[in-house]
């Protein structure tokens, strides 16, 4: 008992919305079929979240243009729009990658330096949002730097804002910090999250069954999608000696490859119970080692 009230206090930790995106990519990407609102509802269940909050979650994702809504007599159902396919679609390239693929790095590093007037904070706020999403960091005020190569995907996302003060540019920097310009990012506090989760893997029971093996699932992907914004993916050059992202990958992967079948199956076992055709759908997602 301690131990499921655990488990659903970790997984209501992160959105509904993240959990419904998830049971999609997981279990039902590529299907042109929409999925019973039930069988999802009952999946979010597994998941820890009530059933009130779980129809808020999809209602909210309809709004939003993520899910499309369907009604046939009773019984409702949910498809992914194009937009909402296309988040998966953005979010498995970088599972397919990330702590896979080490990327290659020629020394040089992608700067954005930027003013905007204080009258226009709100503006500011969504400037540093979508460079974060970009995976660069303030290195000063006003100044943000990435190894990718990026910077004028930088510029394109501050075009669209209409900021006006853009300066952008590839170049090799020098610092006086001792830490180098990669002192930017907190990467003390990323190891830290790598050995948190790392613990979280290895109380994994890779045989659970049944709600158990679905939210376990559910759980160490949610996790992991997390290291999307806390490591950047900076190159090993960058990063201190036995840094555990490649650890951290293949544990990951093993455990969360192991729990597949089973989380098929209660998956399917929900799909079934309101509609037995659409039961063979059901997939899972399997993820390369190396």
């Amino acid at each position: 008992m301690a131990q499921s009230e655990a488990r659903a206090s970790t997984l209501r930790r992160v959105t509904p919305a993240r959990q419904v995106m998830t049971l999609f990519g997981d279990y039902w990407w590529n299907i042109a079929e929409p999925i019973p609102t039930g069988a999802l509802l009952a999946a979010l269940g597994d998941l820890g979240v009530k059933e009130p909050a779980a129809r808020a979650t999809l209602a909210q994702l309809t709004r939003v243009g993520v899910l499309s809504a369907s009604r046939a007599g009773r019984r409702t159902t949910q498809q992914l729009t194009e937009r909402g396919a296309e988040e998966i679609a953005e979010e498995a390239e970088w599972l397919e990658t990330f702590g896979r693929i080490e990327p290659a790095w020629d020394g040089l590093w992608s700067v954005v330096a930027f003013s905007v007037p204080e009258a226009k904070r709100s503006l500011r706020h969504s400037a540093r949002s979508r460079l974060k999403w970009l995976g660069f960091a303030s290195l000063y005020d006003g100044v943000w730097i990435s190894p990718a190569d990026a910077a004028q995907e930088a510029m394109e996302q501050l075009e669209a804002l209409e900021i006006d003060d853009v300066t952008i540019m590839r170049a090799r920097l020098h610092t006086t910090n001792p830490l180098g310009p990669q002192s930017a990012w907190d990467l003390a506090a990323t190891a830290q999250h790598y050995a948190e989760f790392l613990s979280v893997l290895r109380s994994v029971d890779p045989s659970a069954r049944g709600a158990a093996a679905l939210a376990d699932r559910s759980r160490i992907m949610l996790m992991w999608q997390r290291f999307r914004s806390l490591d950047v993916g900076l190159p090993l050059e960058l990063l201190p000696s036995g840094w555990p992202r490649c650890t951290a990958r293949r544990e990951f992967v093993q455990c969360f490859n192991a729990l597949g079948p089973e989380g098929e199956e209660r998956m399917r076992e929900h799909v079934t119970a309101i509609d037995p055709d659409l039961g063979s759908l059901v997939g899972q997602r399997r993820l390369p080692a190396d």
